[in-house]
């Protein structure tokens, strides 16, 4: 009996660990894939956002980047508003709770999301505290730039405050800065996806394929460079973001023939959106074009858990259009 006895205690605390631990859990070894070359069309003036799949070597899905404005997150314990920062968005708090004394953005200061995607130190910000462990809006009334969209003209300002209609729902109320167009709407949250977007001229929109169908967001996105002088100043380049159920590094001690399952098991992966950004090309000044950086090798691990190692090879299309990133993966 005794004997008995410690094999259950044993075995529930085998099993507890193993509860612990299941979320880093890696894939197990299997049959390596084979090399495949994958393109993605954003044409020449960028004006597309792809999301793309690694396992079916697919653009799952592909919007114009004018087509949404605001995304909302929706775990189950966030409440982070995101701007659509392919259009170049910006946002600022005027620290009045009275939304129809708001006419100007004069003396607001506004910023732009981090591209990394560090929740702490979005535009938006925390609009809301938590207060009997239940989220609770400042009320605060924001400043929206809706920047510009692919076709360069300006898409305005808007007023904006967050509140909670219920536990899933957001209230989103917005209005021209002189009060026109007023509306107040609810966007429910839907665990399918990791963010919902919403449109200020057509409501909520489908964007996002299911966060488990993608793992790179070719797009457009702001970032903070730096000048000659070290100067930082926002700029708008085109690359690629993480989906946030996803992770990657950059291997800089490895050539992309002599990366296997082993050598990426040992990687320090990050989720930072931003890690495989834009700078894997370089733009010849001399020659007004962009060259690629096929010595820089990224590995991924998608959101079932697999590796893939990646390098890009060419940013041209076929007829000698910019625009069209090309890049050949292999899954470890």
């Amino acid at each position: 009996m005794l004997k008995m006895k410690y094999l259950v205690i044993y075995i529930f605390v085998l099993f507890a660990l193993t509860s612990c631990f299941e979320e880093d859990e890696m894939v197990p070894r299997h049959e390596t894939g084979d090399l495949v070359v994958g393109e993605v069309e954003l044409t020449e003036n960028y004006k597309y956002q792809v999301f793309f799949d690694l396992e079916t070597n697919s653009g799952v899905k592909q919007n114009l980047i004018s087509e949404w404005d605001l995304g909302f997150e929706t775990s189950d314990s966030g409440w982070h508003v995101i701007l659509n920062t392919s259009k170049m968005m910006l946002a600022g708090n005027t620290g009045q709770i009275n939304f129809d004394a708001v006419t100007s953005k004069n003396g607001i200061e506004m910023n732009f999301d981090v591209s990394s995607g560090n929740k702490d130190s979005l535009a938006i910000g925390n609009w809301y505290s938590i207060e009997d462990e239940k989220p609770v809006s400042d009320n605060n009334v924001y400043i929206i730039d809706r920047g510009t969209g692919e076709d360069g003209k300006a898409a305005g300002i808007k007023k904006v405050s967050f509140d909670f209609q219920n536990e899933n729902t957001y209230l989103l109320r917005f209005a021209n800065l002189d009060g026109t167009a007023e509306q107040t709407v609810s966007i429910r949250k839907d665990s399918a996806v990791t963010t919902i977007c919403y449109s200020f001229d057509n409501g909520i929109v489908n964007i996002q394929p299911s966060k488990n169908e993608w793992n790179l967001l070719f797009t457009k996105y702001s970032t903070m460079l730096t000048t000659d002088e070290g100067e930082p100043y926002p700029y708008l380049v085109t690359g690629i973001l993480l989906n946030e159920k996803c992770s990657a590094v950059l291997d800089t001690l490895h050539n992309f023939e002599e990366i296997t399952y082993e050598i990426a098991e040992q990687q320090q992966f990050s989720s930072r959106q931003d890690l495989i950004g834009y700078d894997w090309k370089k733009y010849d000044f001399d020659n007004g074009m962009y060259t690629v950086l096929p010595e820089k090798v990224y590995i991924i691990r998608d959101t079932k858990g697999y590796f893939y190692k990646l390098r890009f090879i060419d940013y041209y299309n076929s007829t000698g259009e910019q625009g069209y990133p090309t890049f050949e993966f292999l899954r470890l």
